[in-house]
This record gives structure tokens, sequence and C-alpha cells, in this order.
């Protein structure tokens, strides 16, 4: 019986999970478009390379959604696309522009501006965009481990660290976003030999 419940809990749990994270948006993260919150994935928000296009949890309250984050409408995963398959972020940050003007509270949308402006070196750009959206929804952990990387591309280590900390924290069960910034610091360890 015991054995039954336990397989029961751990079935809703991976269920709410998956139900959390999509939220329209791939897992697409990383520094290339993926879930690789910054490095290179796909994440709905962060998968190895891509741009967080995230999901996310309802502004700091647990919920479904971020605070603020109006999920993933037909033009930011239009937009999702030409950053996570065609790389395209010249392209892809023109368009970000115009979105984020008309839709100010959706996190996502200053994810992945931020992501676009990260990986064509506006680092000035790109950090300002990850903490409006950061403004909007607090736990974005898309934003969090993409500016994550950021802080690591610009020499602000122990700032990544700041990030990786709240990302353990908000972070329980299957987050790729924890682990994609887990594994760019370790590699900026072993780089500057920490």
């Amino acid at each position: 019986m015991k054995n039954i419940f336990i397989t029961i809990l751990l079935s809703f749990c991976l269920t709410f999970t998956v139900v959390a994270k999509n939220d329209g948006g791939g897992n697409s993260g990383g520094s290339s478009g993926g879930n690789s919150g910054g490095s290179s994935g796909s994440s709905g928000s962060s998968g190895s390379s891509g741009s967080s296009g995230s999901s996310g949890n309802s502004g700091g309250s647990g919920g479904s959604e971020y605070a603020g984050h109006t999920g993933y409408d037909k033009e930011l995963k239009r937009i999702l696309f030409e950053i996570e398959k065609n790389e395209n972020y010249e392209g892809a940050l023109k368009d970000l522009e115009v979105y984020v003007y008309e839709n100010p509270q959706n996190a996502n949308g200053w994810n992945l501006i931020g992501f676009a402006s990260r990986k064509l070196g506006k680092f000035e750009d790109a950090e300002l965009y990850y903490n409006t959206g950061l403004e909007i929804a607090p736990q974005h952990d898309d934003i969090l481990a993409y500016q994550g990387e950021l802080y690591l591309q610009t020499n602000r280590y122990e700032k990544a660290l700041e990030n990786l900390a709240i990302l353990t924290d908000i972070c329980i069960f299957n987050c790729s976003e924890k682990k994609e910034l887990a594994e760019a610091v370790k590699k900026y360890e072993i780089e500057n030999n920490l």
C-alpha cells in the first residue's frame, strides 16, 4: 500500500511539473536558444541552447505562471522559433523590441529580448532587459539562469553564484535551468582555475 501511495504521489508531482512548465513556450533557454539556461538549449525556457522562452511560476506565489506573465502567444512563439531553430538573433531582436513595447508585462518577452541581446554581445542591453523581466516575475527561472550566464560572460562570478543560489531555492524538482547554470558555473571555474 505504501508503494502505491508513493507511486501516485510521484506521478502527481511529475504531472504538475510538466503542466507548470508547459505554458506554451518550449524549454528553450541557454545561450543559443534552448534548455540550457544560456548555454545552448531549449527552455520552454531553457533547453540546451536557446532563449529561455520561459514558463513560469506565479509571481513568486508558486502558481503555474509568473505574475505579469501572459505566456507565449502566437507572436512570441514565432520569435522563439526564430531564436531556437534559425538562430536569427538580429531579426528576433527587432521583433522583440516591438513585442515588449506592445506587451510590457510579459516577462517571457523580456527574457527573450535579453537572450537575443546577450547572444549578439549587447551585454548592457541584456542586463537591462533581464532586470525588467525580474521586476515583473522575480522568480522567473529562465531569466535567473540566463542572467547568471550573462554574469559569467562579463566576469561577475559571485553574481552568477547568487543566481544559482536563488534557483536552488525555488527549483524543487526537475529544474533544467538550475542544472544548466550550475554546468556553466562549473565550466567557468575550470577555465578560470577557481
